[in-house]
């Protein structure tokens, strides 16, 4: 072969490789397009236009102790949306001695230095509230009420058909150290902050729209269930990123991207995928502050992580709504028709 000929044929093949390149980079960006442009809806026209937030927590705490029989009762027909009509002594005690407690107190503080002007979290909500509506016409949005609940809860804000109740002091950024004295652990407390109110408002509809979630028979069953979840989360708070969507912290959602296709093939190549062992649920979807059997800087929950992965792909790839995809059980088909292929 001659000079003249090797050089043309290196150049044939480097401009075959490059030609393979570009084709995986556009079928890359197109997959990753797909759900995204999905995602991508008109709902700034959309009701509500405005939000108005009811600061209940100020309201009760400014209630006067020593005439709050009166002014509590006072406060209760104005909202009936959240107060009984008629309360209990025991219910009327128990309010009193709440917004008596000291600590309490401090919490309200802290919720109105974190938020000095409701505002802003209202147009926060409204954002969540138009996308719902946009997927869910039907939907009318009830009144809206700040509160301070005291205790940690899994689901810090509540909605019902008649109110949508937000726990400002589960967004503090654990000022004052406040979510260490109440006993809550780190890798739960670095989640509860004022980014993530517009997440658990979405999280809240799911569970509006679903019900509490039932454990499912096996590990795909609630890989996809739970991809589901946090998709529908995405879709009602599409600006979130995916480390606030998860609940992981920025470096641990950097070490599930960059290790993707090695938790994936762990869980395929100890078939654990169609397994309704509880030692494998337990190591993919029990929360806590890492995963220990892949290494301290794992995230726990790394299942909810192929999950939303899994439901990506699938609803890049397929002509689905967010409402059919709630509606699907089928797990064995969603994971084949996804074409899921993890990052290596």
């Amino acid at each position: 072969m001659t000079q003249k000929q090797y050089n043309n044929k290196v150049r044939i093949t480097l401009s075959a490789l490059y030609s393979l390149l570009l084709t995986l980079i556009i079928l890359s960006c197109t997959k990753s397009a797909g759900y995204k442009k999905k995602l991508d809806v008109p709902y700034h026209k959309l009701e509500p236009q405005t939000v108005e937030i009811v600061e209940l927590n100020n309201m009760l705490f400014a209630l006067d102790t020593d005439n709050f029989l009166e002014e509590y009762r006072a406060l209760l027909p104005k909202y009936p949306e959240v107060f009984y009509e008629n309360p209990s002594d025991e219910d009327i005690n128990y309010m009193k001695e709440f917004v008596s407690d000291t600590f309490l107190m401090r919490i309200n503080e802290l919720v109105n230095e974190t938020y000095p002007d409701i505002a802003v979290v209202a147009d926060e909500v409204k954002d969540v509230y138009q996308h719902f509506k946009y997927y869910f016409p039907d939907w009318d949005a009830p009144r809206t009420f700040a509160y301070v609940a005291g205790v940690y809860y899994n689901r810090p804000i509540n909605i019902e058909r008649e109110s949508v109740m937000i726990a400002l002091d589960f967004y503090l950024s654990n000022k004052d150290l406040v979510y260490d004295r109440m006993g809550l652990p780190r890798y739960m407390s670095r989640r509860c902050r004022p980014f993530s109110l517009k997440r658990d408002l979405a999280e809240g509809f799911y569970y509006k729209c679903r019900g509490n979630s039932v454990n499912q028979k096996s590990v795909i069953a609630e890989m996809i269930e739970q991809g589901k979840k946090f998709y529908f989360i995405e879709a009602l708070s599409p600006s979130s990123p995916d480390s606030v969507i998860l609940g992981f912290s920025a470096p641990q959602m950097d070490w599930a991207a960059d290790n993707e296709g090695q938790v994936w093939a762990t869980v395929v190549g100890n078939n654990m995928l169609f397994s309704n062992n509880l030692d494998y649920r337990r190591l993919l979807f029990n929360d806590g502050p890492f995963t220990s059997a892949f290494g301290n800087e794992a995230p726990a929950r790394l299942g909810d992580f192929l999950g939303l992965q899994i439901v990506r792909s699938f609803m890049s790839n397929n002509d689905e709504t967010l409402t059919t995809l709630l509606k699907i059980t089928d797990y064995q088909d969603v994971l084949e028709r996804s074409r899921y292929k993890p990052r290596k």
